[in-house]
């Protein structure tokens, strides 16, 4: 399997949808810039919904490649990238926390005129938390909230989370190996998982991991789940070891307007099953959130 990842790891390198989307840098109301990677589908084949992916935290666009390739053919894609990634202009005044990052949600779907009766958001892991905690402060009422296996607490290897708020934000480096570990043995199900996995780890910024890990590692969101009023497809991977499908059927009992769905394997949620599922569900919506 080493090999195999090590192999994968050059793939994870290089964007086909990066070349392709246009890159803006948004700044939001406390001036932190957001990084949104956008691109529209041919005239002839858009389907009008735009596709608002919220990925998992410090996720690697190459993860969603397939996802993003199948899905800009017939949809509009704002592809979202969070305050602890590279790409963030996060400084040390930067709000932290789930509501700021919710709020993010927001300022973006603001600034580029979003027109929620055609709004899909798809969240995965955390982003799809976050979609949640926007939806209950009624930050947006999107058409369609897809979320897949949302979390009720971040996933965050036990050994270190008691050390979060004492750790120095270059110690994440020394740790890295250890935690390529975790990863590889524990929480991923495949070579390929893993590959995307270690690359977010090796882009990872210490000073915004601290700064964004400490308002989230310590919290959990049961409570937040039954207050959701929208219609959402709720997805899970069964066999996916980093997200529990236990947890996502518990949430699947909170949220009492949602539809859950198997896809069995993380690959699937990132390809074009997880694209095609989503536009079979495009008419079952209709009339549910507006």
């Amino acid at each position: 399997m080493k090999k195999e990842i090590k192999d994968l790891l050059d793939n994870y390198s290089i964007s086909e949808y990066e070349k392709l989307a246009k890159s803006q840098d948004l700044v939001m109301s406390d001036n932190t810039s957001i990084r949104v990677l956008t691109s529209k589908p041919e005239k002839s084949k858009a389907n009008d919904y735009v596709l608002f992916v919220v990925p998992g935290w410090s996720t690697v666009v190459p993860a969603w490649e397939k996802f993003l390739m199948e899905a800009m053919k017939d949809f509009e894609i704002v592809y979202f990238e969070s305050r602890e990634k590279a790409s963030s202009g996060l400084t040390r005044k930067s709000e932290v926390g789930m509501p700021r990052m919710a709020l993010d949600l927001h300022e973006v779907i603001e600034q580029l005129n979003i027109d929620e009766k055609k709004l899909i958001m798809f969240g995965s892991c955390i982003g799809a938390t976050t979609i949640v905690c926007g939806l209950v402060d009624n930050l947006y009422n999107p058409y369609l909230p897809v979320l897949v296996a949302p979390p009720a607490r971040f996933e965050y290897p036990e050994f270190h989370r008691p050390f979060i708020a004492i750790t120095p934000s270059f110690f994440l480096n020394i740790t890295k190996p250890l935690g390529r570990f975790w990863l590889t043995r524990f929480k991923s199900g495949s070579p390929q998982q893993a590959a995307k996995y270690i690359r977010a780890l090796e882009e990872a910024d210490g000073f915004k991991w601290k700064k964004m890990g400490l308002h989230l590692a310590y919290k959990r969101y049961w409570k937040v789940f039954p207050l959701v009023e929208n219609h959402v497809l709720l997805i899970a991977a069964e066999s996916d070891k980093m997200h529990d499908a236990k947890v996502t059927k518990k949430v699947k009992g909170l949220i009492k307007n949602s539809q859950y769905i198997d896809l069995k394997t993380n690959e699937n949620t990132h390809s074009k099953v997880m694209v095609d599922e989503i536009r079979k569900n495009i008419p079952k919506f209709k009339g549910l959130n507006h």
